[in-house]
């Protein structure tokens, strides 16, 4: 009685090692009790325990090899025993690894009869503990076959049994079924949050490769949400255990990181963390390769051992057998190496763009420089020709004048950061903006002054639209000023368009009209205005009746 408690305890233990997934000591303590239980005579518990034991071993192997064939034949062995002993709920068990394990080879009519298999027996002896697990696994089925709703419905009973019986693993699988649907139906809220239950429990473990790819998880889902904040700071708590986790995950944060820096536009840090992303790539394919031929050793070890057991025409024939099997393998191996050259090319040339978009941004900083620099002179010389006027005594005027002067240029300039072009600017928004802005400016609401822009051309080199923005500015002020001083309503036409000798401006007031061509010595504007269409090497037509219309020629 004292031994069967004892086992009863370990097997307690080691399920709870499993579910932690500390296999290598789950597998020592499950081989130790299998001996022990082998070597002794056997009352009927103790029968039942070897049988439980054994299942273990099968869940143990499921767990840490990619491949399900030593599981699936270990289980194969264990039902008609459990069947027979009337286990059920370890029928039930078996018949619900053996469907994993076939989900895993891909072979989908047996996981679908398994979990048949699993559902009969459950309903049968109402096995309501068991549920979850069958609805984990029914789930998982569902995802295979691409069926999301069903794959929602399961998981979310799973979720449910999972708590009301405390189980715990269950538990887990349910949130990481539900983070998945609501990652492939764009439900990102929904999926951040069963992420993140999925991630307080894994807090519980010391199973910190599990721990990594849930903070990158939840990073990657904020990404996708754009909350570049959160999910900085989530791949900021992968990186503590950047170190922790093998080499075959590293690269995750890598790739995960440089994308935010590139949406945030640090380009430098996005570059930075594409090349560690790209080392560690490089890495995790090579030690892939290594534990891949590592395990074909160690198979071809253990398989070795059992041949000296065997007959010699069992030998003749597990040597031909592992001699494809090795041959099958090479060419896996070359296989993957050759879409591995290939990533590699996809990858260099991303880095390469990278690098090119850095270059490219640091000369469009220093054109930028140089724009500002010769603005800032213009802004200079205007100033310098209003310190020589004559009596210029409204000072209101005179700032807001070089208030929406200093505006064409800014404005200019905004555009230019927009497009990252340093030649070339969206010509029709920045003079309907700019026209609008210098509108504003004087516009006292009394009177109904409409401002109506056309333009044809959509690009214009930047040292064509500065000086025109300025004519514009100008022009628009004038009339503002002083042709509506009589009048409540009136009507300023501004028109963009392309002629046969090049591009033609006309621009038209229906105000009181003034004399273009007689020097004002109160003020800069005219001069200023045929300062740049001298400029521009315009040639300009004036018309004064009802009002005033400009028409300037420009190449």
């Amino acid at each position: 009685m004292a031994q069967n408690s004892f086992i009863d305890k370990e097997i307690k233990l080691i399920d709870s090692l499993i579910q932690y997934n500390k296999l290598d000591i789950a597998q020592e303590k499950t081989e130790k009790l299998y001996q022990l239980l082998t070597n002794s005579k056997k009352s009927k518990n103790q029968k039942t325990q070897l049988l439980e034991i054994r299942f273990r071993k099968a869940l143990i192997l499921d767990r840490q090899s990619a491949s399900p064939a030593k599981s699936i034949q270990i289980l194969q062995g264990l039902i008609d025993e459990a069947e027979t002993a009337d286990l059920n709920s370890l029928s039930c068990r078996i018949y619900l690894l053996m469907a994993l394990a076939y989900e895993k080879a891909d072979d989908l009519d047996l996981t679908d009869k398994y979990l048949q298999n699993a559902y009969n027996t459950y309903k049968k002896y109402e096995l309501n503990e068991i549920y979850s697990t069958y609805c984990i696994r029914k789930g998982s089925y569902y995802r295979y076959k691409e069926e999301l709703d069903s794959t929602l419905y399961y998981a979310t009973k799973a979720k449910e049994y999972a708590k009301k019986y405390s189980n715990t693993t269950d538990l887990m699988d349910s949130y990481i079924l539900l983070g998945n649907v609501f990652h492939k139906t764009h439900n990102y809220p929904e999926a951040l949050k069963n992420t993140v239950s999925l991630l307080n429990y894994r807090r519980k473990t010391t199973d910190t490769v599990s721990i990594f790819h849930s903070y990158q998880d939840i990073s990657s889902t904020y990404f996708k949400m754009h909350d570049l904040k959160n999910a900085l700071l989530y791949s900021d708590s992968s990186y503590i255990l950047y170190k922790k986790v093998p080499i075959t995950s590293k690269y995750l944060f890598g790739k995960s990181r440089y994308k935010i820096y590139e949406s945030l536009g640090n380009i430098d840090s996005a570059y930075y963390y594409f090349k560690q992303y790209h080392d560690d790539l490089q890495l995790s394919q090579k030690e892939e390769e290594h534990i891949k031929a590592k395990k074909l050793e160690e198979q071809y070890q253990n398989d070795k051992k059992e041949v000296i057991i065997k007959s010699k025409n069992q030998q003749v024939f597990f040597i031909s057998s592992l001699l494809v099997l090795i041959i099958i393998i090479f060419v896996l191996v070359l296989r993957k190496n050759q879409k591995i050259k290939k990533q590699n090319k996809i990858i260099n040339s991303q880095l390469a763009e990278l690098s090119k978009a850095l270059e490219q941004k640091q000369m469009l900083l220093s054109e930028l420089q140089h724009r500002v620099k010769n603005n800032l002179q213009h802004v200079i010389s205007i100033l310098e020709m209003q310190k020589e006027s004559v009596d210029f005594n409204n000072i209101d005027e005179l700032i807001r004048g070089n208030q929406n002067r200093i505006h064409s240029m800014a404005l200019l300039h905004k555009k230019l950061n927009v497009s990252d072009n340093v030649n070339e600017i969206d010509f029709k928004r920045y003079i309907t903006e700019l026209s609008g802005l210098v509108k504003e400016s004087y516009d006292n609401h009394n009177k109904k002054i409409s401002l109506n822009v056309k333009c044809e051309i959509e690009n214009i080199s930047i040292e064509k639209a500065l000086p025109i923005g300025l004519i514009i500015t100008e022009l628009v002020s004038n009339s503002m000023k002083h042709a509506f001083k009589k009048r409540n309503i009136g009507i300023i036409n501004l028109e963009i368009t392309k002629s046969g000798i090049g591009n033609k401006l006309y621009y038209a007031d229906n105000g009181d009209g003034y004399d273009f061509n007689k020097v004002n010595e109160k003020g800069l504007g005219q001069e200023i205005i045929k300062g740049l269409i001298d400029q521009l090497d315009g040639i300009t037509e004036i018309k004064e009746n009802n009002g005033f219309e400009l028409i300037l020629y420009f190449r």
